[in-house]
């Protein structure tokens, strides 16, 4: 189920050097919402990092980097949701290796990914499953809510 319909998936999916074109039409469209802060209470609500995670369920990896690197920039310094964003822009870029075939790279992209969650996790105490609606108890980060 998508959580942002409202926002069309890009044409196609775009894999640097297969010569593919991306479509950023939905992506300009996505970042064009992010809001001024990015905050935790407020990830319901922020159309673009919900947007980043319908392009990363549908296969969408470069796109998912590229909407949520835009709502990172957005993140508090030092903050807990620039944590998060971080790993979610590593796990779509971890991905995105596998899918061309640069497995050494994709398997980097995971621990710094897990080492990402062990940091968000002891940063909010050591006792938390998600947050901003992203299992962060686990090893395999998945978006539940």
């Amino acid at each position: 189920m998508r959580l942002v319909p409202d926002i069309k998936l890009p044409a196609h999916v775009h894999v640097p050097g297969s010569g593919s074109v991306p479509d950023l039409g939905p992506l300009e469209r996505a970042k064009g919402l992010v809001p001024a802060v990015t905050r935790a209470a407020e990830w319901q609500e922020n159309v673009p990092y919900l947007y980043g995670h319908d392009l990363l369920c549908a296969g969408y990896y470069w796109e998912a980097h590229e909407v949520w690197e835009a709502v990172w920039l957005a993140t508090p310094a030092n903050g807990s949701e620039r944590l998060l964003l971080q790993a979610l822009i590593q796990n779509a870029n971890a991905r995105l290796k596998s899918v061309m075939q640069r497995e050494n790279a994709a398997a980097r992209l995971h621990t710094q990914v897990e080492e990402l969650r062990i940091d968000l996790v002891a940063r909010l105490g050591g006792r938390i499953d998600t947050y901003m609606g992203v299992n962060v108890g686990s090893a395999n980060m998945h978006y539940i809510a």
